[in-house]
């Protein structure tokens, strides 16, 4: 399997069985440690496969930036400690303990220590405002949010002008379910605000899209730092006019796993809500079976389907500080640019190129190339 980052660090990775079947634990392995020279970036989950993407392009053979005679590098940390997207749990078979999330580690650059894996869009842009050292650890961050108005203040006092927010394109948040699902092919906002708010749903009492079934719905949320998490939430307020109290049974699932439904004993009644991009690139046959020692087994099928009606829209950024985008510095050899300019901002950045537009659009997000500037939200 090709690796989706040009950083990889995997430490203890077992898979909680709730989730996902167990893999056991097992010990740290070194990779590729940035240079001076190289743009390191970390981020959330939804972009990630983007920005690797662009890094080290795609599996059926596009080159990305670091594969056609980069001198220095461009790095992505995904948000996950495991290529199929997949988050880090202990082992609870072998330690006979309950299982529970782990923090896996990154070495953001070479001769330090590992550090803490950033996880999120929110934690990622919190990592780059307390990045005040000289040098800088980590140039930019991938995310699915602005920054806060607060978050631009304190870039001010950092000296660094503001944060720069660049949007590289458009994902979307649906409702998936299983392939043979007892539910309707369509879910609007009043089924989901039923659904997620109900003691006991079934799929014969949704108001707006009923079906025969008088089997419980089975709804799932992924962890409510996401940005899936969060946009579905906001749908709902919008929808109802203020914000849903969430049934107690709506139990906290692993984010873009299929297994979530397609395991699930009564798999035909679970819903959950999913990257629509993330959803692309199973389609598209990237991933395969984990469980199939190298060079891995066939493509492995999602198994499941995103139902219509309802369509959260989630924007993909890049963020960095503009200190950077007026940096006199060439990045490469032989060019005037700095890094914003080459990949970022400028005039025909990698993200703007045909070239980068596709090795997005591999990834499952709809390229949209808009520079932002200083902008924010809140």
């Amino acid at each position: 399997m090709k690796r989706r980052s040009t950083i990889f660090k995997v430490g203890m990775v077992g898979l909680a069985t709730a989730v996902l079947p167990i893999l056991g634990a097992g010990t740290a392995f070194a990779d590729y440690a940035p240079q001076s020279g190289d743009i390191v970036g970390v981020g959330g989950d939804t972009p990630q496969y983007a920005l690797s993407f662009l890094a080290d392009g795609d599996n059926v053979g596009d080159a990305g930036f670091n594969n056609v005679g980069a001198y220095n590098r461009l790095v992505s940390f995904s948000a996950t400690p495991d290529a199929n997207g997949r988050s880090a749990y202990t082992n609870s078979v072998t330690t006979g303990t309950a299982s529970v999330a782990l923090n896996p580690t990154d070495v953001l650059r070479a001769g330090t220590s590992p550090v803490q894996r950033v996880s999120s869009s929110g934690s990622a842009i919190t990592a780059l405002l307390a990045d005040t050292g000289s040098p800088e650890t980590i140039n930019y961050v991938s995310s699915a949010s602005l920054p806060t108005a607060a978050q631009q203040n304190q870039a001010g006092t950092n000296g660094w002008g503001y944060l720069h927010v660049v949007e590289i394109g458009t994902d979307a948040v649906q409702i998936a379910e299983d392939l043979t699902t007892n539910g309707p092919s369509t879910l609007d906002l009043a089924d989901l605000y039923y659904i997620y708010t109900a003691a006991a749903p079934t799929w014969n009492n949704l108001p707006d899209d009923p079906t025969a079934s008088t089997d419980a719905v089975i709804p799932y949320l992924p962890p409510s730092s996401s940005t899936i998490y969060k946009q579905l939430i906001a749908d709902l307020t919008t929808y109802h006019g203020s914000a849903p109290t969430i049934a107690a049974d709506v139990k906290t699932v692993e984010q873009n796993d299929p297994s979530v439904i397609t395991g699930s004993t009564h798999s035909a009644d679970v819903i959950v809500p999913f990257s629509q991009a993330r959803f692309n690139l199973w389609a598209d046959n990237y991933f395969k079976n984990p469980a199939t020692p190298f060079p891995g087994g066939v493509a492995q099928s999602s198994g499941i389907k995103l139902a219509g009606g309802y369509s959260g829209a989630i924007t993909d950024y890049v963020i960095f500080r503009q200190s950077d985008a007026a940096s006199t510095t060439p990045f490469e050899p032989g060019s005037s640019k700095n890094w914003v300019q080459t990949l970022f901002s400028g005039t025909n950045p990698l993200v703007a190129k045909g070239s980068g537009q596709a090795l997005i659009a591999a990834s499952g997000v709809t390229p949209n190339y808009v520079d932002l500037g200083n902008v924010s939200h809140g």
